[in-house]
């Protein structure tokens, strides 16, 4: 039996897994299941399938435990132009080499478990995990470190047209993305800027065109920096309403907006007649002849061979379908949303802990993102 079990093996769960594995725990008392091959694969798969060149995140939020790792990291490894902006946000390969150096110190891939986990269940003194192929594993302790990008969101339109070749959801690894002709794109965040930005380079595509609900919005992060320590988070601990607690994450997060940088560099793709940019509702879409043709509220008509969808993941309760049966057995405190109740150590009950989407009622609106990993990584630690 493990001593410490942790579902998800993305940026979060191997963020907790490399803290626990210094000094807390040994790898032969810890496991870590996750669908992919590697760690942070989706992670990774990602952000090089929209062709991301830096973060958005600054150079203290990757996943050493010091802060200054990064930094030190890029000196030792005389990284040219490590960092972007006064945030001094990092290269993504950079990040991502630093990420997986620290992975193989702490020795992450002794402990990974290739299997997906569907169910879950507590008897006595230890969790049972089950994995398909009805694999089954003990532990003591469980950690919920589940992404979000399994379920992407589908505007309701599209439903009709999903089983198409020519329309995809950038989370859709199974379909390649386009490489010649007209390719529409349709969100207005940073994963579909980068998209833009990415498939409006390339020689062989004929026009790219980047459709919002909404003018591009500039943010520098995807919430207020406030929200990393006191400045916010003391008013919000002392809010006792989870529904409350809820609609301050909501009010916290910059949704569907991009970086300065990014919008500047979409800007000059169109000036140069490579990206056009197209704001406004979708009345209708039709698919005629190999074509996709999307009416505007304004009028305006958008054509192309091919749709990329860049329209986020669903809103949804992460690994629901398995973990309600515990909620259930348990009776496990949930908010009005649906989401966990949990303690500030992040433990929801009898030893089974969570990070990412699953803490952000306790974390707070950077529950989700690195800054999170690390919030949710030093808590958990704690009680190693």
């Amino acid at each position: 039996m493990y001593k410490w079990i942790i579902i998800g093996g993305g940026i979060q769960g191997c963020c907790v897994a490399t803290r626990l594995l210094q000094n807390k725990v040994s790898k032969e008392e810890l496991l870590i299941i996750d669908p992919h091959p590697e760690p942070i694969w989706m992670w990774r798969t990602l952000t090089d399938r929209i062709g991301m060149a830096y973060l958005r995140s600054p150079s203290v939020h990757h996943i050493a435990a010091d802060p200054y790792s990064l930094k030190k990291y890029s000196r030792s490894n005389d990284y040219a132009k490590a960092f972007k902006g006064n945030y001094s946000r990092p290269r993504l390969d950079m990040f991502n080499q630093h990420s997986l150096d620290e992975i193989d110190k702490a020795g992450v891939h002794y402990c990974w478990k290739q299997g997906t986990v569907n169910g879950l269940s507590w008897s006595k003194n230890d969790w049972k995990v089950r994995m398909s192929g009805n694999q089954v594993v003990k532990g003591e302790r469980v950690v919920l470190a589940l992404g979000v990008n399994q379920e992407p969101h589908y505007p309701d339109w599209v439903s009709e047209y999903k089983a198409s070749d020519a329309v995809s959801h950038i989370f859709d690894l199974d379909k390649p993305l386009p490489d010649q002709g007209d390719v529409i794109i349709l969100g207005g965040g940073m994963t579909a800027g980068h998209l833009a930005n990415t498939l409006s380079k390339q020689e062989t595509i004929n026009s790219v065109h980047l459709v919002k609900r909404h003018s591009i919005r500039i943010h520098k992060f995807d919430s207020d920096p406030g929200w990393l320590g006191p400045k916010y988070l003391t008013k919000y601990y002392q809010t006792d309403c989870y529904k409350k607690r809820r609609s301050l994450i909501q009010q916290a997060r910059n949704r569907g907006s991009m970086t300065r940088d990014l919008y500047l560099e979409l800007n000059r793709q169109s000036v140069q007649g490579r990206l056009n940019l197209y704001t406004g509702e979708i009345e209708e879409a039709k698919l005629i002849d190999g074509m996709i043709e999307l009416m505007m509220n304004n009028g305006e008509i958008v054509r192309g061979h091919s749709l990329i969808l860049a329209t986020g993941a669903e809103l949804a309760f992460p690994g629901k379908e398995w973990i309600q049966p515990v909620i259930d057995q348990l009776a496990l405190p949930c908010a009005p949303c649906g989401f966990p109740i949990v303690s500030r150590s992040l433990e929801w009950k009898a030893g089974l802990f969570v990070a990412g989407a699953l803490a952000e009622l306790e974390i707070g609106p950077v529950s989700r993102n690195i800054a999170g990993a690390r919030k949710a990584a030093e808590r958990i630690a704690q009680n190693a």
